[in-house]
């Protein structure tokens, strides 16, 4: 019976987002980030990376016309950090 409370107390507490954010990370993989890369405007991918270390996606592209793009993006949350076009 102990353990059944347990385990709903934890769900509970995760449903409400009440355990903290390493026990809820979760990470992004290389094909989200492929898809990121092609909505915003990257047509042709060079490398994608991933930087353990720093916890971030480096992806380099060309646009349609042919301009260069960077972007890195948080490996754990998949939010954009930095995106340059040059």
């Amino acid at each position: 019976m102990r353990v059944l409370t347990l385990v709903l107390g934890l769900a509970a507490c995760l449903s409400l987002g009440l355990v903290s954010g390493a026990a809820q990370a979760r990470n992004v993989g290389i094909e989200q980030v492929r898809q990121m890369a092609f909505d915003h405007g990257i047509v042709r991918l060079d490398e994608i990376e991933l930087r353990r270390r720093k916890g971030i996606w480096k992806v380099e592209g060309e646009d349609a016309n042919g301009n260069d793009i960077e972007m890195d993006v948080d490996a754990r949350t998949g939010r954009i950090i930095r995106m340059e076009r040059d």
